[in-house]
């Protein structure tokens, strides 16, 4: 076996590595490896080679890895579930008391605990908007 495909096997390992490990960093090295098999292809001296792959991690890690990260986040971090509630509507069917951070909401279907800013308690039946995730609870307000 040639050794350049010990370092596309290599390569290839390592990208396929990253989905079981968060934060993309994993399949850079992945990448850098298989870029450093050309020149182990065309017999280049070894230190073409680990020059060749010092270089493609640098640019990948630095300035791939960045531009890609950013496509994949929005302007507040990562686009989960539990923020894409933000904005929406919710109806109160446990009254929230600040006080005794106690409280229930249904948003789209689903329940969740709730609290509110201030003192004042929100009746069951009221509609609040969600304003922010505070931990696991909702932080509502009224309409």
């Amino acid at each position: 076996m040639n050794l350049w495909w010990v370092f596309v096997t290599v390569g290839i390992l390592l990208m396929a590595m990253e989905v079981i490990t968060p934060g993309f960093i994993i399949m850079w090295f992945g990448l850098a490896t298989i870029v450093a098999a050309i020149p182990v292809y065309f017999g280049a001296s070894t230190s073409v080679v680990l020059i060749t792959f010092a270089a493609t991690l640098l640019i990948l890690t630095v300035f791939v890895r960045k531009i890609f990260t950013n496509r994949l986040t929005s302007k507040r971090g990562l686009n989960t579930n539990a923020a894409s509630l933000i904005g929406q509507q919710a109806v109160v069917i446990e009254p929230i008391d600040p006080l005794k951070a106690t409280g229930k909401v249904r948003v789209r279907k689903e329940v969740w605990s709730a609290t509110a800013k201030g003192t004042e308690t929100l009746a069951v039946d009221q509609i609040v908007t969600v304003k922010a995730l505070d931990g696991v609870k909702l932080l509502v307000a009224k309409e």
